[in-house]
């Protein structure tokens, strides 16, 4: 984050000198304190980042597959005569310690068409499928498998 700050203040000045340089390093090294002081921020979460860098863009990719995946179940059942829809309400509950990746996990079920998170309760997960087989295995989906490895990665 400090290396954004300080490319930051280079871009907003238009130019680099000696004097612009140093006093972006100044400025950033300021408000990265403050950040680390009074917004709560940690240098850790850098480091978490990095260390899965790779899951966070295979995990991108993985939802941007399910969603094209679940686009077609949808259209399927919403256009054809013959499959009959059954909507299903899924509890289920995951174990994953971090409130950003619950957030993640229920941003990524809403995203996928046909199924909505309806209430997040700690660990414990209400989802409303417009099918029961779109909700089949969502409490062992790749999602949850993929966002307990990379917690572990920061937490190991």
């Amino acid at each position: 984050m400090y290396v954004l700050l300080l490319l930051f203040w280079i871009i907003l000045n238009g130019k680099i000198t000696v004097e612009i340089f140093a006093f972006g390093v100044v400025f950033a090294a300021a408000i990265f304190w403050f950040m680390c002081k009074f917004l709560d921020y940690s240098p850790k979460y850098e480091l978490c980042v990095a260390k899965n860098i790779i899951w966070i863009l295979t995990y991108f990719v993985v939802l941007i597959i399910e969603i094209f995946k679940s686009a077609i179940a949808v259209y399927k059942r919403v256009y054809s005569r013959k499959i009959e829809i059954q909507p299903q309400m899924v509890f289920f509950d995951v174990d994953i310690e971090s409130e950003f990746l619950r957030f993640v996990l229920a941003n990524s079920i809403t995203l996928t068409p046909g199924t909505i998170t309806v209430d997040v309760d700690g660990n414990h997960f209400c989802v409303h499928a417009l099918d029961y087989t779109l909700a089949e295995g969502i409490e062992d989906s790749v999602f949850i498998k993929m966002l307990k490895i990379m917690e572990g990665n920061c937490c190991g």
